[in-house]
């Protein structure tokens, strides 16, 4: 049962800490089926809400098909200052540390086999900041996308974070002085696979919920591929020379589209708002969540 809790205490305390008072109202309906997939559609077009979430809005965690909240079990052999900060991450996702299950699944990179109560882990999302890419991807919340002719933008319901892929033919910055959460993205069409790259990021972001680690020279293509009309197919490579000895490759990671059908917790079709707001922060996951499970009690 401790093991359990430890896998699903950050997303439980994620809802709390967010701040949507739709979350109070009744719950949303289930997915429907969505359109066939072997009706027609356009590759090029990734116009629409897609989610990793297998009940649409409404929870129930990643669809079985779609792939774990984590970049991939296929770990590159870390530098000594990879392996620095590795150790200095506590995160509070996956299997509990010293735990029977940890000790047995040993098919798992051991940084699936390390998590601690939320009062003693170090995940910076914890304290309202921006979870940043690739982590968010990973989430299996809703994303939107609204395409343009010279950019796609990217829709965020969990944390509502936003990030923009130029596709107006423009090169990534060499050596930007402000680095983003969400890095600078480029994009361009091979074939029927949107290819985005990107460069620029903060380095204080984790790569995933399992608190693999990065640095501001870190390299990110995403490979987008609209297999059939209701799925979306995701292939990641990361390249970060500080941390790693070679490129990552992910494992696949897989978006369906929600048909219009579907309406959010308030009635409103659309993406609902999760911001995670610092006022709420104290109330709802320090003293409810956190503080609980690493064993302090508030009266």
């Amino acid at each position: 049962m401790r093991n359990r809790f430890m896998t699903v205490i950050v997303t439980a305390s994620t809802l709390l800490t967010l701040s949507s008072p739709a979350l109070a109202q009744n719950a949303p309906r289930q997915a429907a089926p969505a359109a066939s997939a072997k009706a027609a559609f356009d590759p090029h077009d990734l116009n629409g809400i897609w989610s990793r979430n297998n009940q649409g809005w409404g929870g129930g965690g990643t669809c079985r098909e779609c792939g774990d909240r984590g970049f991939g079990n296929d770990v590159p052999p870390m530098t000594a200052e990879g392996e620095k900060l590795f150790n200095s991450y506590k995160p509070s996702y996956g299997r509990e540390l010293g735990s029977a299950a940890a000790a047995k699944n040993t098919q798992e990179h051991i940084g699936r086999r390390r998590a601690v109560p939320p009062a003693q882990g170090t995940d910076i999302v914890n304290e309202c900041n921006p979870s940043g890419i690739p982590r968010i991807l990973l989430y299996p919340d809703p994303v939107d996308f609204l395409q343009t002719k010279d950019r796609i933008v990217q829709f965020f319901q969990w944390t509502s974070q936003w990030r923009t892929i130029w596709m107006d033919g423009r090169k990534l910055p060499g050596d930007p002085d402000f680095r983003r959460w969400n890095g600078y993205s480029v994009g361009h069409w091979e074939g029927d696979t949107l290819v985005v790259d990107s460069y620029g990021f903060d380095g204080r972001s984790w790569v995933d919920h399992f608190g693999y680690p990065h640095s501001d020279d870190m390299r990110l293509q995403e490979r987008y591929r609209r297999i059939d009309h209701d799925t979306l197919e995701l292939h990641m490579t990361l390249t970060d020379a500080k941390i790693y000895t070679k490129p990552w490759v992910s494992d696949p990671k897989r978006f369906k589209l929600l048909p219009k059908e579907i309406i959010s917790y308030d009635g409103w079709y659309g993406i609902l708002e999760e911001i995670c707001a610092p006022i709420d922060a104290v109330d709802n996951f320090k003293n409810r969540v956190m503080d609980p499970a690493g064993g302090v009690t508030h009266k």
